[in-house]
Order: C-alpha cells, then structure tokens, then sequence
C-alpha cells in the first residue's frame, strides 16, 4: 500500500488528515441538529469534538475497520469548510466514502469535487477494488454527489436504521463504484450533464 502525499489538492481544495486543531472547526458543523441527523447520531459537544479529533489525528489506515479522515480546506483562504472520510470494511478490498460541510458552502460543488478527490485516493494510492456510500435517502443532496461522481445506486434498504434525532425509521441508499469503473472512466458515462 503506498502512502498518500498530502495535501491531496484539487481545483479548490486541499484534504489533508485531520489534526486536534480542527476541532473547532468540526464542532461548527457536526454540533448542527441538521447535519448530524444524517450521520445517525446526536448532535456533538465541544468536549466530544475535542476527543474524536485527537482519536482521528494520526490513527493509521492500514487494516479494516480503520478510518481516514481528511479536513477539507479552500485553497485560497485554508478555512476548514468539511470532512470527507475512508472507512476500511470488514472482508477484502471495500471502503465506505463518507462526507460532511458546513451548511454555508452548500451548493457550491465542494462536496462532489473533495468525495472525487477521496474516491481517487481510495482506488489510485490504496488500491481499493470497491468504493461505497450509505446515505439517507432523505439527504438528496448527498445522493446527488454520488450520482455526480457517476456511482451506481446498488440498494434501497426501507426503514433499516433510526435517526437519534427524531426517532424516525430512515431509508438507506447504497452507492457504489468498482476500481475498474474508476479506472475506464465507465463511471463517466452514468453522471449527469
């Protein structure tokens, strides 16, 4: 498995692993009930924030059950705007995607352009066979990032989780992409206009 050279960068942005530093940065976001209801769990506290980010800061990716979590970064003013992380699944050669922004920089095509940036990572540096998201299904704009990036919805799991939030049963859409399909640029051929 080869090592990354961070920063990743790509047009806008720059991920990198995350640091206790970011902390803050990542209470911004996951402390709002919007957001964390589609990470299927509460809200997070200052002092919860403090805690994830010194576990995530340096935690290794090299077996599964591992997470890599990158701070997502404009180039130009380096203001933390999200996350985009890698969860090494259980069994041989799968990882989970997973994302998150700040509600501000919603719309302006962050979250496609850094999920890209992560799923290249996956498939070019770690040499992932099959990249995936699980997403609910009432978080359209997520999916929609998947369907930008030209992944497959694979499966619609009705009712298969509770929200902590409402305690309402949610949906789960399943995305996915293959290395091959990464690789061909077959991807390409689902995406929208």
């Amino acid at each position: 498995m080869t090592t990354p050279d961070w920063p990743l960068t790509t047009e806008r942005l720059e991920l990198r692993p995350v640091t206790p530093a970011d902390a803050d940065a990542f209470y911004a976001w996951r402390s709002l009930p919007e957001v964390a209801r589609y990470m299927f769990q509460p809200p997070w506290t200052p002092e919860l924030a403090a805690r994830k980010l010194v576990d995530w800061s340096g935690a290794p990716f090299t077996m599964p059950g591992d997470v890599l979590v990158m701070a997502v970064t404009r180039r130009a003013s380096r203001d933390v705007i999200g996350e985009v992380l890698l969860k090494w699944a259980p069994g041989t050669g799968q990882v989970e995607v997973g994302y998150g922004f700040r509600p501000d920089v919603a719309g302006h095509g962050y979250a496609t352009e850094s999920v890209r940036a992560a799923v290249g990572l996956a498939f070019d540096v770690y040499g992932f066979h099959r990249v995936f998201a699980r997403i609910d299904e009432e978080n359209t704009p997520s999916a929609r990032v998947c369907e930008r990036l030209g992944m497959r919805l694979e499966a619609r799991l009705v009712e298969s989780d509770i929200r902590p939030d409402d305690g309402a049963w949610a949906t789960e859409l399943n995305y996915a992409m293959l290395a091959r399909e990464h690789a061909s640029g077959a991807a390409a051929s689902r995406r929208d206009p």
